[in-house]
């Protein structure tokens, strides 16, 4: 959704949007069973709250709600990390993250799912469904940024948006191995002199790119493959006969027409001739890709009812002062956290994670700072550690975290 903005843990739009197709649902398919998950509890509380004040006057959803409660299996609202048991006919997906407001990126920075059993908890989500899926998000698969260091989860939610979007499911990885050539080199440090960021020998489904070149306006997306060709491959029929087989399987996993060669013997030829033509073709590729913009996933029907259609209502932003109990939360920013030294257990800290300046003398922490990095997505009783001021490590437990109004305000 284009203009679904992530702020304070939710997404009033895309809670919006969800309980629109939970309507239409239950009013267009009473003989399929749903259920709603969520990224995050924040935005499950806020769906719930919009669906509560909607369902309660309209009588096919009185009866949907009935009916299923009778058949043992219930309407939901969850999030991601309660829903590891259920099934339904089929599953509304709100991805709840996005740009922030005013901003034009995405925070890196996805709660449980960058966890490192992250990739788990969505691999069950996305099987939760006995029919279909309905994703609503306001995230394209770009605004994901991957690198070597990408949680495994983080990874699996990128590639999951690009298979809704294309009905590809890619499988690249950043390796960190070095480029093969000094030819390779030559070619990438050109590259990076015009702006270029370039990813040598990234994995695609069992094969290497010599050099994944990134789009600059999306940093989340790579723009083009870029082959670095030898001599032997001129003179190894065997070589062209796999590479042929290799470029067929790259173009059928959404490389198509962004695949460009280099000869190693034009380049050394006239390198400053192969640098032009070279990056023609990235800014060809680059205007495409302003062009054809960034796909919607949401899906909707044609008959599925409008945000006009709402009657009128506007949803206000949940307002919360809740603290974990037995309900599994993560450390994200805006939380309090209260932690103790495991080498001192009987003394308390507290510290207010926020995405602006640090105040010691409040307790604000900036999310950048060693400590806030050690505390997000942990979760009560989990350990952490990190370098303090003075440059000495410490060790911390978390003791419990609390989510106050006033950061909702």
């Amino acid at each position: 959704m284009e203009n679904g903005a992530y702020k304070d843990r939710q997404n009033i739009l895309e809670a919006q949007r969800v309980a629109d197709a939970v309507i239409h649902h239950m009013k267009r398919h009473p003989e399929e069973s749903l259920g709603v998950v969520t990224l995050n509890q924040t935005q499950r509380d806020l769906i719930e709250d919009v669906l509560d004040k909607r369902l309660r006057d309209i009588r096919e959803t009185q009866d949907y709600l009935a009916a299923w409660e009778k058949e043992g299996w219930p309407f939901f609202v969850k999030n991601l990390e309660n829903v590891q048991g259920d099934e339904r006919d089929v599953i509304v997906i709100s991805t709840t993250f996005g740009k922030a407001e005013g901003s034009g990126k995405v925070r890196q920075n996805f709660g449980p799912i960058s966890r490192p059993d992250g990739w788990r908890r969505l691999n069950v989500l996305f099987t939760r469904a006995r029919r279909k899926i309905e994703l609503f998000t306001s995230m394209q698969p770009e605004d994901i940024v991957v690198d070597a260091t990408t949680p495994r989860g983080t990874r699996a939610l990128r590639d999951y948006l690009e298979f809704a979007r294309s009905g590809i499911l890619t499988d690249t990885q950043v390796t960190d191995r070095p480029p093969d050539s000094d030819f390779e080199i030559a070619v990438g440090e050109m590259l990076n002199h015009h702006d270029y960021e370039v990813v040598p020998q990234l994995g695609v489904a069992g094969f290497f790119i010599d050099l994944a070149v990134r789009n600059p306006d999306r940093p989340g997306e790579f723009l083009a493959a870029i082959e670095c060709d030898g001599a032997t491959y001129h003179s190894s029929a065997s070589a062209r006969d796999r590479d042929r087989i290799r470029q067929a399987i790259l173009e059928s996993l959404g490389w198509k027409d962004r695949i460009w060669r280099i000869w190693s013997t034009d380049w050394f030829f006239d390198p400053r001739k192969e640098s032009a033509r070279l990056l023609e073709f990235l800014a060809a590729r680059r205007q495409i890709a302003k062009t054809e913009g960034a796909a919607s996933i949401v899906y909707e029907e044609t008959d599925a009812p409008s945000l006009d259609t709402a009657g009128g209502m506007e949803i206000e932003p949940i307002e919360m002062d809740s603290e974990a109990t037995g309900e599994d939360l993560y450390v994200e920013v805006g939380d309090r956290v209260f932690y103790c030294d495991t080498d001192n257990p009987g003394t308390r800290h507290e510290a207010t994670i926020v995405d602006y300046p640090s105040n010691p003398k409040k307790d604000l922490v900036n999310e950048n700072s060693p400590l806030a990095l050690a505390l997000l997505n942990k979760a009560i009783g989990e350990e952490a550690r990190f370098e303090a001021v003075e440059g000495h490590p410490q060790n911390i437990r978390i003791l419990k975290i609390q989510r106050q109004a006033s950061l909702w305000t």
